[in-house]
């Protein structure tokens, strides 16, 4: 018995034409392709990127910030000119989205406008480079480790193991504190009002930070009069680390906590606010 239905008559929903787009027509099988085709064009640029990073780049004298600007400057390159290609092999002339340009070029200047802006925040970022990947940095009130600059955002890795998403306009429009010096060496800088002998106590917070291991001898630690009033003195101190953020988290309260002890041993007392 032959069966009443045909291969060709079960694919024939896929090839019927839905809609005329550059002057060819679309079918859903035509549309299917295109964004499988697309998918697999992401997933392959996401790749490339990972391997760039982790191996073609990785051979030479390249730092890891350099490698991930140069790789993801190469992924939306691929990125564009394979899309590109998809459309045109699957008949779509580029001249068919005039309209749709102008479209969206309204669509951005209303509501796409803050995703626009960060893209090109993140280009500029990425060939400017005001921050790097390992960059110790405070920015919009986040403080953390640059781990990856994207397109649209920017990661950080915070003291306390969490991620931090900021958008990358921040570093355009905004106040960004790079606290890198070389590496994974950052500063860190904290400040103290004093009551009594301002040299003796400037003498004895620079003993304290000398004397801390984790304290890195170049760059020296120093210790700063920056104010001085009627109610005491202020001291500022400035030393290096280096580790992760949890690390330097943990030197930084180390270092508070001998202060107190060595202050209060003295018998030297914190002077109030203003």
């Amino acid at each position: 018995m032959k069966p009443d239905f045909s291969w060709s008559e079960l694919l024939d929903p896929l090839q019927h034409p839905l809609f005329k787009l550059g002057g060819s027509e679309m079918t859903l099988a035509t549309l299917a392709g295109v964004l499988i085709s697309l998918l697999l064009l992401l997933i392959f640029t996401r790749w490339l990127r990972r391997w760039l990073v982790m191996r073609a780049l990785a051979r030479g004298r390249i730092d890891l910030s350099t490698r991930e600007t140069v790789a993801s400057l190469i992924r939306y390159v691929v990125l564009a000119v394979g899309a590109l290609a998809i459309l045109q092999g699957a008949g779509i002339s580029l001249s068919s989205f005039t309209v749709l340009a102008g479209a969206l070029g309204v669509g951005v200047g209303f509501g796409l406008q803050n995703i626009f802006s960060n893209f090109i925040s993140g280009i500029i970022v990425m060939l400017e480079r005001p921050v790097k990947v390992g960059d110790h940095i405070v920015v919009n009130g986040a403080e953390g480790d640059v781990i990856e600059i994207g397109a649209r955002a920017t990661s950080l890795i915070t003291a306390q193991g969490s991620r931090v998403i900021v958008p990358n306009q921040m570093f355009i429009t905004g106040n960004v504190i790079n606290w890198d010096i070389q590496g994974d060496i950052s500063a860190v800088v904290s400040s103290l009002r004093l009551k009594g002998d301002a040299a003796a106590n400037e003498e004895l917070l620079l003993s304290i930070l000398t004397a801390d291991v984790n304290v890195l001898k170049t760059p020296a630690p120093a210790v700063y009069l920056i104010g001085i009033d009627y109610q005491g003195h202020i001291l500022e101190l400035h030393y290096a680390v280096s580790g992760m953020p949890g690390q330097r988290l943990r030197t930084a309260s180390s270092i508070n906590k001998t202060i107190l002890n060595t202050l209060q041993q003295h018998g030297v007392a914190l002077a109030p606010n203003p």
